[in-house]
């Protein structure tokens, strides 16, 4: 995906369904840039980080995702159910460590050395090991399944 795409799907997905109430807490280029550079650094497809922040609050975007624009962290790494909270210094920071944390605990090698959003739906986004899964939710992988097919569908087909 280029940092067009990017942008545009951040635009598209992440603010825009917001409206006017939508919080923008980062500059759109320097966030499409972030991601397209971690991604490329740690082989994390952007469509995959992409889906995942639109699920997890609309990249900050969304009203009432407080949590992740207290924290920098839009990818909630960390983040638990119990209500404790991992902090970034900034936003980079973050989607540093969510590449990182996706490239080390749950790329299938056998499959490829991308972590891709098709590798993580197909293994229910449990990791290699069998110890542990991305999300408690249980609609989760479905979720993420139908965000990546209007990604796909905005960009004109799998980047």
């Amino acid at each position: 995906m280029t940092i067009e795409q990017i942008k545009h799907v951040l635009t598209e997905m992440a603010i825009k369904p917001h409206g006017k109430q939508a919080v923008i807490p980062w500059d759109v280029d320097e966030m499409a840039s972030l991601i397209h550079a971690h991604c490329k650094s740690y082989k994390v497809d952007p469509r995959l980080a992409l889906a995942q922040g639109i699920l997890e609050g609309h990249f900050a975007a969304a009203p009432k995702a407080s949590r992740s624009r207290k924290t920098r962290n839009i990818y909630n790494v960390g983040n638990t159910d119990d209500g404790s909270n991992k902090y970034f210094l900034n936003y980079s920071d973050g989607i540093r460590a969510y590449c990182h944390l996706m490239a080390r605990s749950y790329c299938y090698r056998e499959e490829g050395p991308i972590v891709t959003p098709e590798m993580m739906i197909a293994h229910d986004f449990l990791r290699p090991d069998g110890i542990g899964r991305y999300a408690t939710a249980p609609g989760y992988t479905k979720d993420i399944a139908s965000i990546v097919k209007k990604i796909d569908k905005l960009i004109g087909g799998a980047a």
